[in-house]
């Protein structure tokens, strides 16, 4: 008889971002006027679907372990780059309007 030694062990469940993803794509909705928008919603998008992913591995069990650790890296890296081209978008936003309606302010006491 062979027996077998392993000690259990506890692999910790990689987080999802879920929350995150959604929020991203909510604001992305929000500011899809602008070209940073768009690009935001396409990725904020697909970080859903791999917070998804994400779930799916971690029920299959052990021997999906990687699999749900690389989905969660995938959602955490797309999350962070739709999250700064939102804030870029902004930031661009507010610049926008603070110089355009400053001066459609400056024309309008000309007149």
């Amino acid at each position: 008889m062979e027996y077998n030694n392993q000690e259990n062990t506890f692999v910790p469940q990689p987080n999802d971002y879920k929350v995150w993803s959604i929020v991203n794509l909510v604001v992305s909705i929000l500011f899809c006027c602008s070209c940073t928008g768009i690009v935001s919603l396409v990725l904020s998008i697909i970080a859903l679907m791999k917070s998804n992913d994400v779930n799916k591995y971690n029920m299959m069990g052990e021997s999906s372990a990687i699999l749900a650790q690389d989905a969660s890296k995938t959602a955490k890296t797309l999350n962070i780059i739709s999250s700064i081209l939102l804030a870029i978008g902004f930031i661009t936003s507010i610049i926008y309007m603070l110089i355009y309606g400053i001066t459609g302010i400056a024309e309008a006491m000309q007149h």
